[in-house]
């Protein structure tokens, strides 16, 4: 009987350690888009630059980080700790091919809070009382901003190559929003694709059209540089600023 009860007790000292609240959460450094699988499952199936996870055990975990850089996506694993009744909030470094974490802070969570259940009144007429919902927390949580089928290098490529083989700038505005008009795409290439426009007006309206599609608004500045005229880049600026 003693050998039974040993093993039990030990379960029961260890259940409030599992049971204390455990988040984590990651955020690159300078707003990189990622996908993250967390001991081999994926989390967020649209990339994002922040990910939030709730009701987590407490340990060490493998997390994979999946980034999409010039020339298609790299993988690079690393471990982390989730601190048992703490939020640990990683800061994600990507430097060319390595990734490295860095912690920014810990949060301490309370306890859930106790609900205690008055005891039943019975009155002297029946009082019917309403329903009450209470969802369930995501355990996660997608920013509004996801990246949504981000045209790779290759897409690109096919793209500017299809629009130079057109000789009506119509025709070339035309392939370009319907490559745009249901995915998202990067800054960097979103410049590219603006190069093979010869019109400047042309420019500026599919600059216009392609900014909600953006993955990476925070280096939309990048295409700045291809138009000529003050006033394209004044126009320009005032769209986006109204967009935000």
């Amino acid at each position: 009987m003693k050998k039974l009860l040993l093993p039990l007790l030990f379960v029961l000292l260890a259940l409030p350690a599992f049971a204390q609240p455990t988040v984590v959460t990651f955020t690159t450094h300078r707003g990189e888009p990622f996908q993250m699988a967390l001991d081999g499952r994926l989390i967020n199936r649209s990339a994002s630059n922040f990910v939030r996870i709730t009701h987590l055990r407490p340990g060490n975990h493998y997390v994979e980080f999946r980034i999409r850089g010039r020339h298609g996506i790299y993988r690079t694993g690393i471990n982390v700790l989730a601190r048992a009744g703490f939020e640990t909030n990683y800061a994600v470094r990507v430097s060319g091919r390595k990734v490295s974490l860095r912690v920014i802070s810990e949060i301490p969570l309370g306890p859930p809070p106790v609900v205690v259940v008055p005891p039943p009144r019975y009155p002297d007429r029946y009082e019917p009382v309403p329903p009450r919902y209470e969802p369930a927390p995501p355990r996660y949580e997608e920013p509004a901003n996801a990246c949504r089928n981000l045209l790779d290098r290759y897409d690109v490529d096919r793209l500017i190559d299809a629009m130079k083989g057109r000789d009506f700038e119509s025709t070339r505005l035309t392939i370009a929003r319907e490559a745009v008009r249901n995915g998202s795409i990067l800054s960097e290439d979103l410049r590219n694709v603006l190069l093979a426009f010869e019109f400047e007006s042309t420019r500026l309206e599919f600059a216009k059209f392609a900014y909600d599609n953006v993955c990476d608004k925070e280096r939309f500045y990048y295409i700045y540089d291809i138009f000529k005229f003050d006033h394209h880049v004044r126009e320009l600026e005032e769209y986006t600023s109204r967009r935000r």
